[in-house]
């Protein structure tokens, strides 16, 4: 079970949830016969591995994007072993994978593959990761959950992030070997706060981004964004998380 801190109004929220989750189980009878709702409910209560779990069982393209996504999040922050992580990561891929498969038209399962595969691509050799083009493969599982889903922030941001990424770790390589282009962060900064300005997520990731991107050109717009995902509620467990990132990154800045 999420191990995070127990005060404050996240604990408070994740208690609530809980014990939804606990109700919602005794009513149906069996968390095999769960709905994608429950699932999400512990997924919220930060059981991630519950949550995979019960949305797999569900055999549908949504149900198995939720359990890629329980499962990169559980191995990339409660997970410790490499090992263990590229076991978890893998698992989380096949899912996407699976998601997509089921629905090639469903958003949410090609941005899920996209998360797990790039989690996975951080654990393994690069050889693999060049082999298995697992680069270009999450640039176009964000953009096709674009291309699906034009007002999907998270797509938008997952976009902006790659560019950002590749651009941080391999410069004038990923320009010119997968296209990755700053004017693309930008651009897609803007569309993810454009629609979803509300998402912890969203203002972290394109706080950071920015960082990754010039911190001399863009330090105070990434600060001001990382300060706003600072002040936004903690809605569930995953939040918890992002707020944690969201306050080290600002304590590596000075504030």
């Amino acid at each position: 079970m999420f191990s995070a801190r127990k005060t404050g109004i996240g604990a408070v929220l994740r208690i609530i949830r809980i014990a939804c989750l606990a109700i919602a189980c005794f009513a149906g009878g069996s968390f095999h016969a769960q709905s994608l709702e429950a699932a999400r409910m512990a997924y919220d209560a930060g059981d991630f591995l519950q949550a995979a779990s019960m949305a797999a069982e569900l055999n549908t393209a949504d149900g198995y994007a939720l359990a890629a996504d329980s499962l990169a999040i559980y191995g990339y922050h409660i997970a410790a072993p490499d090992r263990e992580r590229e076991d978890i990561f893998a698992r989380a891929t096949g899912y996407g994978l699976e998601a997509v498969r089921l629905d090639p038209q469903n958003a949410q399962a090609h941005l899920q593959l996209a998360h797990a595969m790039g989690r996975y691509a951080q654990v393994v050799g690069v050889i693999e990761v060049l082999g298995n083009r697992y680069v270009t493969r999450v640039r176009d599982a964000v953009e096709t959950a674009a291309e699906l889903d034009p007002e999907s922030a998270m797509a938008h941001l997952g976009i902006a992030v790659w560019h950002a990424e590749a651009l941080d770790k391999a410069g004038i390589i990923a320009r010119l070997l997968f296209g990755a282009s700053s004017a693309k962060v930008l651009e897609h900064i803007d569309l993810a706060l454009a629609y979803g300005p509300e998402l912890k997520i969203v203002q972290l990731e394109t706080g950071y981004s920015l960082l990754l991107l010039s911190e001399r050109r863009y330090g105070d717009r990434a600060l001001r964004l990382l300060r706003a995902a600072r002040e936004l509620p903690i809605g569930n467990a995953w939040d918890e998380f992002l707020h944690e990132r969201a306050l080290k990154i600002l304590a590596d800045l000075g504030e």
